[in-house]
């Protein structure tokens, strides 16, 4: 059977670069060499698109490194091609895996980039993706499907950081998160539990954003649930932190830095209720292929705090977890993906 070339687009321009070349070097690894011929797309922090000249064979599929080769501007040196800026017209394929995560990869973006190209791509369209990606918008929609959500507030930095602490606490007192609206891997979000950790919280988000998503600080259970088309419900996640106190970008990324129990050591009746969750969101957010939901089991039951339209695929990511659950192995859950998003045959 003659292999399908997939471009496989990892790195990118947000905060979350690394995590994404992570990614998308797990997936181009363990994409089926008898279905696929990965061909990886490195975007660069400058914004620079990086290839080989061609698809990968079985050999450099097998022994790919995406850090290796997302080199300075101008090195050239791995033999691989660089433009400086997209270049999908020169690049044919079937299709693509999108390995991206944040600004540029889950927002829409990229997606509407690919569809004016006529590329296939996985994960959901554009305006799943636009809306997911932003929390505020998240919570609005959710909200008319009477969805758990926790009760926040979004306050605009211009009003600088001693206006926006003081809004903050008259609204909520303490303990509150403060998060990017749009910010992803748990990069921008402050607990604060203090007047002077809630000021210097607010001083740094009006350094760097426009508008600040506040909230309640619930206290429970950290959980995510997967979905994936077109398979059985996968199993939640329970996620037990080690080096914070809830799962910031050191608890997910260092090593050791938490505890993850796959599936959640939870009765029959929660894992149901945070699985057919999961579903209702993907289904309300208009969601395409999988997605990842982010939940606090408080004693008042599952609050949703978020959704990942492009959720982590190194081999250790909590949605690879949850797939071997059910029998599905790396390799097998890419596939899958592929397939539930554009790949039919």
């Amino acid at each position: 059977m003659k292999t399908k070339t997939v471009l496989v687009l990892l790195g990118g321009y947000s905060t979350e670069h690394d995590v994404s070349l992570k990614s998308g070097t797990g997936v181009v690894r363990q994409m089926d060499p008898d279905r696929y011929s990965p061909w990886p797309v490195i975007l660069t922090k400058d914004r620079r698109w990086r290839h080989p000249a061609a698809p990968l064979t079985p050999e450099q599929q097998a022994g790919f490194e995406g850090g290796k080769h997302d080199l300075q501007a101008g090195d050239v040196s791995d033999g691989w091609l660089e433009s400086p800026g997209p270049c999908l017209e020169r690049l044919p394929c079937a299709g693509a895996f999108l390995a991206l995560h944040g600004d540029w990869g889950e927002d829409g973006r990229m997606q509407s980039l690919l569809e004016f190209h006529g590329i296939h791509y996985t994960g959901s369209g554009v305006l799943g993706s636009a809306t997911a990606m932003d929390k505020s918008r998240t919570k609005e929609i959710l909200a008319t499907r009477e969805l758990p959500i926790s009760p926040s507030v979004e306050l605009v930095t211009s009003i600088g950081a001693e206006e926006l602490a003081s809004r903050a606490f008259e609204w909520g007192g303490l303990p509150l998160v403060l998060k990017v609206p749009t910010g992803g891997s748990s990069i921008g979000v402050f607990l604060v539990k203090t007047e002077e950790q809630l000021v210097r919280a607010a001083v740094e988000m009006c350094a760097l954003e426009k508008r600040v998503l506040v909230e309640k600080f619930i206290a429970g259970r950290e959980l995510t649930c997967g979905v994936l088309e077109g398979y059985p419900p996968l199993p939640p996640t329970e996620i037990r932190p080690k080096c914070g106190e809830f799962f910031d970008f050191s608890s997910k990324y260092l090593p050791g830095g938490s505890e993850e129990l796959t599936p959640a050591p939870l009765t029959a009746e929660q894992t149901k209720q945070i699985q057919e969750l999961a579903r209702r969101v993907h289904e309300t957010l208009r969601l395409r292929a999988y997605s990842r939901t982010d939940f606090i089991l408080s004693d008042e039951g599952p609050i949703i705090l978020e959704v990942n339209t492009l959720p982590g695929m190194t081999e250790t990511s909590l949605i690879p977890q949850q797939a071997a659950c059910i029998g599905l192995s790396y390799r097998d859950l890419v596939t899958a993906i592929l397939r539930a998003s554009w790949d039919k045959d």
